[in-house]
């Protein structure tokens, strides 16, 4: 969680990349990433996006942990693609050996409140 907390501050997003499993799976809820997708290399365009679009600073309000993974309620606030916002989310990260398997982002309010 650091590493996203980390890239959404400053749009470096290499240390959590580089925690991906090659064969990733996810989904998010953003406009051009629609569906559950697949691979490291997906994952980075979405991160690529997300350098681009979204500064921010992310305070984790909840940690709930399971067998497989590990998921974080998170307030956030910053700006996405220079209009200010405010949302909470939901973070999920399927873990293996290290490797981030698989990752999930739940919105409470999708699109950001002004």
């Amino acid at each position: 969680m650091n590493h996203w907390i980390t890239g959404a501050a400053t749009g470096d997003w290499s240390r959590l990349i580089g925690m991906l499993d090659p064969a990733v799976t996810f989904h998010v809820p953003v406009e051009g990433f629609a569906g559950v997708r697949h691979g490291a290399e997906d994952a980075v365009r979405f991160f690529d996006w997300l350098a681009a679009s979204v500064r921010a600073d992310l305070v984790v309000q909840a940690v709930l942990t399971g067998e497989s993974g590990v998921a974080f309620e998170v307030r956030v606030a910053g700006t996405m693609r220079g209009e200010p916002f405010t949302q909470r989310l939901c973070l999920i990260f399927e873990l293996h050996d290290g490797r981030v398997t698989g990752f999930r982002e739940y919105l409470a309010w999708p699109g950001g409140l002004r």
